[in-house]
């Protein structure tokens, strides 16, 4: 049931739950479901309503000490469905090599097994209505649809990303029916969390009860069984070092790297093609429909070559950019406002003629070869993403500054370092030689275009995919969770969270961070129930 504390009639209200999560943006809402499914009673709170709005319209902006961070603006939504009003929805695993010990780029090892995770990858995909099939890498048969990529060279393997339709990327609306029918999930609007207070009993670690204020004055308490913060990367982060703060530096006092190696991937766009035939570079790049279901192809760098290279995990991938004058931008326009985002169509009496030109293509293309039209006005460019090396001086740490709540801001200081720069500019020019080397440069030239120095953002930039400053470990003393997404300090306190992420690898954090939530909702149920 949906409520909203604005609108209480009281001004203070005091509830019990099994599970009180916090933040009802992707993780949340996917996590509430799943223990809804196990029989627990859950309240989820929502700092936001139910339109998602950016930060600095609800007054969560952040500090900003070092290289300006966009994800802070730009990738985060506080409201019903959180960041899902805004996600593409690309879902790609990741790979064993990505959670295993990289001692040459500075990486230990994640603290469970790739099969702990990847055993959650179908109750993902089911719960979002994607095909659950899998094949192994190397025998799906959607991989036999880009014959050259896939032998383009040894250092390389091709591999398929898959995009949730429009219809399902927001979340809030996804599962708009259960969250506002079931009668043991309460969705608690506009409370925004200033406190999780531990036990006064000082030999129980516990938080006994979590604190949540209205705008206009109003006061929930929520007294859980346990409680999972779900509130984004950063926000996330926000909320454990006010804990820490609190409870006398718990979380920390032992060395716990609390806010330390935050990083993102780095996207670089590091080419430019110049074709030679439109159609078969359409045909040899573009993305694939499968069971209605998007696919976008993607050259990941091998383990091995990472190993012999000394980077870290990355990869190609091709993109293109219109300029808002094709029917592609109608059409894109159009389902990111069914989405939720607030965008414009941007049609104009002029463009009518070629709207209906490029939307008749991209059928056409759609229906009979089973790919995405690539406008012809449309930039061709080669994209290197790549994760950054481990770096204890990238840093979330609290401001002096507060909100309007009296809460104090999250000061970010994010680093890249000239190690990332060359990590970017090896793939690059790998990938590159590559293409070259092929028979795919009878299809376009492929020319290189990265800049001498990666200090702008007009050439470099995060992709919002924050990682590292909650680390999951094996100890209180290397990390600050568990192997279980559970606070080393307290017993019954979770965070599920990128933030939780050791290291990044290439993949998109989408379906690995929801198989987390997935497996932590397994473990919250033998906890509460046995």
């Amino acid at each position: 049931m949906i409520k909203d504390l604005n609108l209480e009639d009281t001004w203070s209200v005091a509830i019990q739950t099994q599970v009180c999560i916090v933040g009802a943006g992707t993780a949340g809402i996917f996590l509430a479901q799943q223990l809804r499914k196990l029989g627990l009673r859950v309240v989820l709170l929502e700092a936001g309503d139910e339109v998602a709005r950016s930060p600095v319209a609800v007054d969560q902006r952040c500090v900003q000490q070092g290289i300006r961070y966009r994800g802070a603006d730009s990738g985060r939504s506080f409201g019903l469905g959180g960041t899902s009003v805004l996600w593409g929805g690309q879902l790609i695993p990741v790979v064993p090599s990505d959670m295993a010990a990289r001692p040459e780029v500075g990486f230990s090892p994640w603290p469970i097994d790739y099969s702990e995770v990847a055993s959650h990858f179908a109750t993902v995909k089911e719960q979002l209505g994607l095909p659950t099939d899998d094949k192994k890498q190397g025998t799906d048969p959607s991989l036999q649809r880009f014959p050259m990529l896939s032998r383009i060279n040894g250092d390389f393997q091709l591999r398929l990303s898959e995009w949730l339709p429009f219809r399902t990327r927001n979340f809030g609306k996804a599962f708009s029916d259960e969250l506002r029918t079931d009668t043991d999930l309460d969705v608690w609007l506009n409370a925004n969390v200033v406190g999780l207070t531990q036990s006064p009993d000082a030999d129980v670690q516990r938080i006994s009860s979590i604190e949540a204020r209205s705008s206009n004055g109003k006061v929930l308490v929520v007294r859980p069984d346990a409680v999972v913060v779900c509130a984004g990367a950063l926000e996330s982060t926000r909320l454990m070092l006010a804990l820490d703060e609190s409870s006398g530096g718990r979380i920390s006092h032992l060395g716990a790297p609390l806010g330390r190696y935050f990083s993102d991937h780095l996207s670089v766009t590091c080419g430019r093609f110049e074709c030679h035939d439109w159609r078969r570079y359409n045909l040899e790049t573009a993305p694939i429909f499968a069971d209605s279901v998007m696919r976008t192809p993607r050259l990941e760098l091998s383990g091995e070559a990472q190993q012999r290279l000394a980077v870290t995990s990355a990869f190609a991938h091709f993109t293109f950019v219109t300029h808002g004058d094709t029917g592609f931008d109608v059409v894109r326009n159009f389902l990111r406002k069914r989405q939720g985002e607030q965008q414009g169509l941007g049609l104009s009496p002029a463009m009518i003629g070629r709207v209906v030109n490029d939307v008749t293509a991209m059928a056409f293309w759609r229906g009979f070869h089973r790919r995405l039209w690539i406008p012809r006005k449309a930039d061709l460019l080669l994209q290197v993403d790549i994760e950054q090396t481990a770096n204890w001086d990238s840093v979330l740490s609290l401001a002096d500054e507060r909100d309007e709540l009296g809460r104090k801001r999250l000061a970010i200081d994010w680093r890249i370092t000239p190690e990332d720069a060359r990590v970017i500019r090896t793939v690059a020019e790998r990938t590159i030689e590559a293409w070259r080397s092929s028979p795919l440069r009878d299809v376009a030239n492929l020319r290189l275009t990265l800049p001498e120095k990666f200090d702008s953002f007009e050439t470099l930039y995060d992709v919002y995919h924050p990682t590292g400053t909650l680390r999951m470990g094996s100890s209180h003393i290397n990390s600050v969770l568990d192997a279980n997404l559970r606070l080393w300090a307290f017993d019954n306190c979770y965070v599920s969270s990128t933030a939780a992420f050791p290291s990044a690898g290439s993949a998109n954090p989408g379906l690995t961070h929801l198989a987390l939530t997935a497996r932590l909702a397994d473990h919250l149920r033998g906890v509460l129930v046995g």
